[in-house]
């Protein structure tokens, strides 16, 4: 995906409104409509509850990662507005892409960049964002930490995925699992330990 020009300033344009915010939001509009079409149809009239069940999950998490994507569009068209209208008064350039891994699907990042010679790109929408290094959210990784501490990371995977879609693999929730306890070897060296007497008990738990 590459980027759009680069350019110093455009001529002003008028700012963004609500009428034009809500348009950006069509597209979940229509897939929303198509899930209400779909359950009020005849035909799903015999369905069973957890037929039902399956049509509102796989449907509506579509519709929900339609939502997150226009969201993110919708800020991508009023960062470009505020460096059209002049509010950002940097060297910039748009249409810089980066994925998204969601609990809902992945989705697509577009932001500016803000250029400087000799020195790597700064994007501005990354830090209001707060997106992660990689390209998983911090919603799917608290996921991912929770589904593999349930069992092995087969499982986890497994669930993941249709929770979830493709959005990672068993080795990216290895990755994820094991940065996510990086705190746990600091915990216990500062943790304070509490005297003992001989009348304390030690009681080990052994599996299997």
């Amino acid at each position: 995906m590459r980027p759009d020009r680069t350019y110093e300033k455009e001529e002003p344009v008028e700012p963004y409104d609500p009428v034009m915010s809500a348009e950006k939001f069509a597209a979940s509009r229509n897939l929303f409509d198509a899930l209400t079409a779909e359950l009020a149809a005849a035909a799903t009239g015999g369905l069973t509850h957890g037929e039902l069940e399956q049509v509102c999950e796989q449907r509506g998490r579509e519709v929900l990662r339609q939502l997150l994507q226009d969201h993110l569009d919708l800020r991508a068209f009023r960062e470009e507005q505020a460096i059209a209208t002049g509010r950002i008064h940097r060297r910039v350039e748009k249409g810089h892409r980066r994925l998204l891994a969601t609990v809902f699907g992945t989705v697509i990042v577009t932001r500016c960049a803000l250029r400087h010679p000799g020195r790597l790109n700064r994007y501005p929408a990354d830090a209001a964002l707060a997106l992660p290094a990689g390209r998983h959210s911090a919603g799917l990784v608290r996921l991912a930490v929770a589904e593999s501490v349930r069992g092995s990371f087969d499982t986890a995977h497994a669930a993941i995925t249709q929770r979830c879609g493709k959005v990672i693999g068993k080795r990216q929730i290895e990755d994820r699992v094991v940065a996510a306890a990086a705190d746990i070897d600091a915990f216990y060296t500062t943790r304070t330990l509490l005297p003992r007497t001989r009348e304390d008990l030690l009681i080990l738990s052994f599996d299997g």
